[in-house]
């Protein structure tokens, strides 16, 4: 079983540390790697969390919402970084294909979202080989709440 935190980290693409959750104690964008550009270099470097860098309001709403466990049982396409640059759902996005057990919350494989309307993942090229996480569900809420906590109190 894997760990899951939040906390202040500052990216390669950021001018102050800003929050992000942690797998095993290493920030997201470092953790997942094998999304890549068009010249075929990893660029995980280089993205934020959606959560906290979407600048459109209903996007912002959405990422939030389905970083939430949702029912269990059911698979939920979460976005989870985003470039920079662009802080929107139309540049990378990278998704995570989040389930819900009785007791944890698995990521059970990350890709790039092809195809997004009006703030949907509506296609995803999955990441070959993938990785996967598994986490206590109540960890993974209270990680979840303190990324918003620090989110809505802490970054400026």
């Amino acid at each position: 079983m894997n760990t899951i935190d939040a906390g202040m980290h500052k990216s390669r693409t950021a001018n102050s540390p800003h929050p992000v959750l942690r797998i095993d104690g290493v920030p997201l964008e470092q953790w997942i790697k094998g999304v890549k550009d068009v010249a075929g270099d990893d660029m995980t470097d280089y993205l934020v969390p959606a959560q906290g860098w979407l600048i459109d309001q209903a996007d912002y709403d959405n990422a939030w919402h389905l970083l939430g466990p949702q029912s269990e049982g059911n698979a939920t396409v979460v976005p989870v970084l985003v470039c920079a640059d662009d802080m929107d759902m139309n540049c990378t996005v990278v998704v995570v294909e989040q389930t819900v057990n009785a007791d944890t919350v698995a990521w059970e494989r990350f890709g790039q979202a092809v195809d997004v309307r009006h703030g949907i993942v509506t296609s995803v090229k999955w990441i070959t080989p993938h990785q996967k996480a598994v986490f206590p569900l109540s960890s993974f809420r209270a990680a979840a709440t303190e990324m918003k906590r620090l989110t809505d109190e802490v970054w400026t």
